[in-house]
């Protein structure tokens, strides 16, 4: 291993004086999301912090600081654009977008966004942002802010990679492992990549310069060992994809605590200078290996929780974001030595909860965990959960989430953990870290039954801390606010039934009871467990189910209802009220207590840039239905486009050729009569509504063959004439 030396700033940035500057591809956008943006052409950085809740612009020419922003509100992401000449930052807490000027530092448009904001990037036309809860990609216009498409992806989307030469969009799934490929032109996913089962916290794809091969740093979960111990539960990998067939390359996948020493959660990484840089997130190092020999070429110890590099390519530097701390790394790209952690704003030291959030976040501290090798987030990420299930001592258990966990007491699925201190025991026992505690743990025979562990030691108060800060994010609320109201009440009602008793243990507002209970559900008629109530919030996103994690879906939960005698009553439920009772548990609303409050912000939508391409988009669909109380057509239209446009909906008779058009009102003009649908005179964001909803007696309508059209046109151009349409959609209706 080669441990590399510091160099000063100033001797760096004097040296670099006497070396002609390398020529710079002229790419006006980022090819990785991160929380660092350069801008080679104006010679600055931008770095977001989300626990200071700031963006600091610094100079790359001398490294001093020009300007700290107060955002208000914890930044994710942030993206440059050299056409729009602005910053875009998203924020999940408060589900917006902020767009700051790059040339005068200045607030240029602030807005809502109707999907939490996970990361974001920019190609050449369109801003893409991703929303983990949400499952989607959700296309905007880069240059107006309209919302053109959404894509849903399922799962948990985070980072973006644009390889604009190939026009090919990356998103990895952050916990199943999966990256969707999505091609810029035609806005669809055309692959997806399976790195197998086990594959977790994917968070970039690191593509070579001739966009062969993709590097993806990340974790691999041997949930199948019955043997629980700290270096054999996850396994930090580099895996390889052929980025001309979309090929996961398994042979080719190195484990990096061999190529280097152990690693915690590598995440974020480039390639420069031939050389391979990968962010360890836990351990609070970087891994940097040769491209043509895949070994170690050196490694370097950063500061707390690092996430988001980015290339300074005038200079031949690699900066690095520790996110947790006041600094950025810098790292000499040709001699790999670390040049300086410059100081960038200012954190408080003193805080309680910054220091619980850090230890959560690492493994680089001995106390708690051996060789780096684990930490609290490693299965608890941003307070979630893994989406797996472990051999414990006391049986497989399914990782449960820690939102809200404060009013969830007792802990852990058998509801030994009286207090969130009591991790102290993990942290000694899995982790095989010497503890928080300066002892052992107080867990004999069980946490439960010992001395508290509160007020042993200030850091393990500082953990439990941070864990009793964790809230459900605003998204969770978004989306449950989508759920079919009727479906919902319909539910809610069956759910507090006195027939399925479901509310005697889930109790509201955090729909659990505090309590634990002999139960055999997952085994009905067998051996049956005392396990703890688990809380129902936020059950759409915390698949697998049952304290085994044994249920895949929440309809397998019940399905074993109906035939368990110690679980609620679901035996007499139609289909229909086992429907609506399943739409009632995924959309449970987030209690205000128990979820992130937004910060809020005066929105700003004043910035307007003309698009240099049009882009509209159209999808129909159709419902015939017939039933006894009658028969109805229903088609729905959701349509975009970023300039004006005319909307114009006509059905035709495909025998007689006639047609009959949609007035501005719904109403069925005259037939082969123009009417048009809708005349917009800005850009149409993204919307979807049932244009046709149609009465119809079958008897009279048996042959009819129809054709539905939805076109839109330039302003006020003929529809007429095709050679206007700028886009059109038709579905055929056969009754």
């Amino acid at each position: 291993m080669q441990f590399c030396s510091r160099i000063s700033l100033r001797t760096r940035f004097l040296l670099s004086l006497f070396i002609l500057s390398i020529p710079i591809a002229a790419i006006g956008f980022q090819s990785h999301s991160s929380t660092i943006a350069m801008v080679e052409e104006s010679a600055i950085v931008a770095v977001i912090k989300p626990e200071t809740k700031s963006l600091t612009i610094i100079s790359t020419e001398d490294w001093s600081v020009i300007k700290v922003i107060d955002l208000n509100s914890k930044p994710t992401s942030i993206a440059y654009d050299r056409e729009v000449e602005a910053f875009f930052v998203g924020f999940e807490s408060n589900s917006s977008l902020l767009l700051i000027s790059s040339l005068s530092f200045t607030q240029l448009s602030y807005l809502p966004l109707p999907q939490t904001p996970t990361r974001l990037l920019t190609t050449e036309d369109y801003l893409l942002v991703t929303s983990k809860i949400a499952g989607s990609l959700n296309i905007y216009d880069k240059y107006n802010l309209t919302l053109l498409k959404e894509i849903y992806l399922g799962g948990s989307p985070s980072g973006i990679t644009y390889i604009a030469e190939e026009g090919m969009i990356y998103v990895p799934d952050l916990f199943q492992g999966t990256i969707n490929v999505i091609s810029v032109t035609q806005l669809s996913v055309i692959d997806k990549i399976d790195m197998g089962s086990t594959a977790t916290l994917t968070e970039s794809i690191i593509f070579d310069e001739n966009f062969e091969f993709g590097y993806v740093p990340q974790t691999y979960q041997n949930t199948d060992n019955q043997n629980l111990q700290f270096d054999t539960t996850v396994f930090p990998s580099l895996s390889i994809i052929n980025l001309k067939t979309n090929e996961n390359l398994r042979k080719r996948r190195l484990g990096l605590d061999i190529v280097d020493q152990p690693v915690g959660i590598p995440l974020t990484g480039l390639i420069f200078n031939g050389y391979l840089f990968i962010a360890n997130y836990a351990s609070n190092d970087l891994s940097i290996l040769s491209l043509d020999t895949m070994t170690l070429a050196a490694h370097i110890e950063l500061g707390f929780t690092p996430f988001g590099l980015a290339a300074d390519k005038k200079n031949e530097l690699i900066l690095v974001n520790n996110t947790l701390d006041e600094t950025i790394s810098i790292i000499d790209g040709n001699s790999l030595a670390l040049v300086e952690h410059i100081k960038i704003t200012e954190i408080d030291e003193r805080s309680q909860l910054i220091q619980g959030q850090r230890l959560f976040n690492n493994s680089d501290d001995p106390r708690l965990a051996k060789d780096q090798w684990i930490s609290c987030a490693t299965c608890h990420f941003e307070g979630g959960n893994d989406g797996a299930s472990w051999f414990f001592p006391d049986g497989k258990r399914n990782t449960p989430s820690l939102f809200n966990s404060i009013q969830t007491a007792p802990f852990h699925w058998n509801g030994d953990l009286d207090e969130i201190q009591d991790v102290e025991f993990t942290i000694q026992d899995l982790m095989a870290g010497h503890g928080l505690s300066g002892g052992q743990p107080n867990c004999t025979p069980n946490c439960t039954q010992d001395k508290s562990n509160a007020d042993r030691s200030s850091d393990l108060d500082a953990l439990a801390m941070y864990v009793n800060s964790l809230r459900f994010p605003i998204a969770f609320n978004q989306l449950n606010a989508l759920a079919d109201f009727s479906g919902y009440t319909n539910g809610k009602a069956i759910f507090e039934s006195v027939e399925t008793g479901c509310i005697t243990c889930h109790t509201p507002p955090n729909y659990t009871d505090n309590q634990n209970h002999l139960i055999g559900l997952s085994n009905p008629g067998g051996l049956k467990k005392i396990l703890n109530t688990p809380s129902l919030l936020g059950l759409r996103n915390s698949a697998p189910y049952l304290h085994d994690g044994s249920a895949r879906a929440l309809s397998e939960v019940i399905q074993l209802s109906a035939q368990a005698l110690d679980h609620g009553k679901t035996s007499h439920l139609t289909t229909q009220q086992a429907n609506d009772l399943l739409i009632f548990l995924k959309n449970i609303q987030i209690p205000s207590q128990a979820s992130i409050t937004p910060k809020p912000f005066a929105v700003d939508s004043s910035f307007q840039k003309i698009p240099k391409n049009r882009f509209t988009n159209l999808v129909l669909t159709k419902n015939i239905q017939k039933n006894a109380s009658g028969s109805r057509l229903k088609i729905e239209l959701s349509y975009s486009s970023n300039l004006e446009t005319d909307l114009y909906l006509a059905f035709l008779n495909r025998e007689t050729n006639d047609f009959i058009m949609i007035g501005p009102n719904g109403d069925l003009n005259l037939v082969n009569t123009i009417a048009k649908y809708r005349a917009h005179r800005t850009a149409k964001a993204l919307n979807t509504s049932t244009v046709v909803d149609l009465p119809f007696d079958p008897d009279e309508v048996v042959g009819l063959s129809l054709d539905f059209y939805a076109i839109l046109t330039n302003k006020d151009a003929s529809v007429i004439d095709s050679n206007n349409w700028l886009s059109s959609k038709n579905i055929n209706i056969n009754f």
